[in-house]
């Protein structure tokens, strides 16, 4: 009597949302935020020494001015000090009312001024005697030069007798070396000039290049360059004598020679004698070069400290991206196969009422000729090939969980030899079995023989292909199952030429076939019921064919 058909499953319900695209596209986003982020950071990273940098070069510049400042104070004073003390010791004399340069040199009047001025070290040139025209009345030394021009003809010999002030200033206007002009008085009246030489770089005056500027320079009130002497090699002009003189007022940078410099100035506090400054300078560079390596050195740790941080950023990526790849190509694949269990499992359930119907038939028929006889048997194994495809997708769609117990794996191999033996392409392939005994493993029987079978059936199936296409005359399979360590090792071997090359990447995907009567679920089936029960199952390659390795631990005898 015929069975009744069973209901097919209904139809799963919607397949894991396809988020891939979605997916991929939050990834990217996260991805440019990140290096947005990172960029940023970068900048702030590398503004941070710019900033400090120039923070520290007006620090370091008011600091240096500050510095300068407080030199050219220091050393106004000095200066103003040591040319007071000149210029009091020449009035002494000068007030001394024997001293009458116009009645030529007495014998008091040269014993009083050998006695104050023979070798003295305050005026390192000497100290000369004049009169109002300018002629010598008594030097010392005797040889005394007091310029090639005439007396009478100096602005500063001029000043003191039109004034009847003391004037400190240069020999000749324009050359050292330095003169401190004292007149003397009678009545009212200049009688004569006490005038005492000295030069700069002979003998350093007081604060003039002490203290560690660069340079120091001393200007008169008409911006006249008193020291140094000689001049610098710059060109002297009023308007850089008026910058320097500004410094009093407002410390600041200049440029001399081609040089920038930072300087200061401060007025020289002599009595009798207003307007001169001496300006101190020292040179910008030296100072910004100390701060530029500072600066490189940390500009260099912040970019080493930067440039890490972003390896380790960019690696910390690249294998989050590669996650976030393989999840989505696990994800891609769990939905395709989610897909294709619902619609094999479908398939198979249409099939397999299909195919019952069909065996009841084919069970009350009888061979009526010799047609007959050769006809159903070929009818009953074609059913039988669509009821394994049948079974191979119901298990694909909906696999079952192991239930294991104490197997002898020799007789399940035999079990699954024995099935496959039945096919028609058996009679063309000899099987050759070579099998040891008491090997136990704990194992679902059931999903075992299906691995066994699908191994064994492929090997017997690509032998009658080769067979019929001329590849190998004679083929042949070859099944052994030994003893390894711990381990059970089946392998089935053939040499029907082996699998495709472009399919072997791909061998243990569902639904992946180079045969025409196969649908590519036997090995990743075998291969999932082998892992099911903790062993693997590998491919090699041979010279004519192909071998599958299946190893299982045994059962502890412990």
């Amino acid at each position: 009597m015929m069975r009744p058909m069973s209901r097919p499953p209904p139809l799963p319900g919607p397949s894991l949302p396809s988020a891939l695209g979605e997916l991929a596209r939050t990834q990217q986003r996260a991805g440019r935020s990140a290096t947005v982020g990172l960029a940023l950071l970068g900048v702030v990273a590398l503004a941070s020494p710019l900033l400090a940098y120039r923070e520290d070069l007006s620090n370091a510049r008011e600091e240096v001015l500050g510095n300068l400042s407080s030199q050219a104070q220091v050393q106004a004073e000095a200066l103003g000090v040591h040319l007071g003390l000149l210029e009091a010791e020449l009035r002494r004399l000068a007030e001394n009312p024997q001293l009458i340069p116009e009645d030529g040199s007495s014998s008091p009047e040269v014993a009083m001024l050998d006695s104050a001025f023979h070798h003295s070290p305050l005026f390192s040139e000497g100290v000369a005697l004049l009169t109002p025209t300018g002629r010598r009345v008594w030097s010392d030394p005797t040889q005394m030069s007091l310029g090639a021009s005439p007396l009478n003809t100096r602005p500063w010999f001029r000043r003191v007798l039109a004034e009847g002030v003391s004037d400190i200033d240069l020999l000749e206007g324009t050359d050292g070396p330095l003169v401190v002009a004292v007149p003397i008085l009678h009545g009212g009246m200049v009688t004569g000039l006490l005038v005492g030489e000295l030069r700069a770089g002979a003998r350093p005056l007081p604060g003039v290049h002490s203290g560690g500027a660069d340079m120091s320079l001393l200007l008169d009130e008409s911006g006249q360059l008193l020291l140094p002497v000689p001049m610098p090699n710059f060109a002297w002009t009023p308007e850089r004598a008026a910058s320097l003189r500004a410094l009093a007022e407002a410390p600041g940078p200049l440029v001399l020679d081609g040089k920038r410099m930072l300087g200061a100035a401060a007025r020289v506090p002599v009595p009798g004698v207003s307007g001169m400054v001496l300006a101190v300078l020292e040179e910008e560079e030296r100072d910004i070069a100390r701060l530029q390596r500072r600066f490189l050195g940390q500009l260099l740790f912040h970019i080493a400290l930067l440039g890490s941080t972003l390896l380790l950023f960019t690696f910390l990526l690249r294998r989050s991206y590669r996650s976030l790849l393989a999840a989505e190509e696990r994800l891609r694949h769990q939905e395709t196969m989610a897909a294709l269990g619902a619609a094999s499992q479908l398939i198979a359930h249409e099939v397999k009422n299909a195919l019952n119907g069909i065996q009841a038939a084919l069970s009350l028929l009888r061979p009526a000729a010799t047609a007959g006889e050769v006809a159903l048997p070929a009818l009953r194994a074609q059913v039988q090939r669509l009821g394994h495809l049948a079974r191979s997708l119901l298990s694909f769609g909906a696999p079952r969980a192991a239930l294991r117990r104490t197997c002898e794996l020799r007789l399940l191999v035999e079990e699954a030899l024995q099935s496959v033996r039945l096919l028609p392409e058996a009679e063309d392939v000899p099987v050759h079995v070579s099998l040891e005994e008491n090997l136990t493993v704990q194992a679902d029987p059931a999903l075992l023989v299906s691995a066994i079978d699908n191994l064994v059936r492929n090997a017997v199936e690509a032998g009658a292909v080769a067979r019929d296409t001329g590849l190998r005359p004679s083929p042949w399979v070859r099944v052994s199952l030994a003893r390894e360590d711990h381990e059970a090792v089946l392998r089935v071997e053939d040499n029907a030429g082996g699998v495709d090359p472009q399919l072997e990447p791909r061998l243990w995907e569902p639904f992946a076939t180079a045969r025409a009567k196969g649908v590519g679920l036997g090995l990743p089936m075998a291969r999932t019921a082998v892992e099911a029960h903790g062993g693997n199952l590998t491919f090699t390659r041979l010279p004519d064919g192909s071998r599958f390795t299946l190893r299982l631990p045994l059962e502890s005898t412990e």
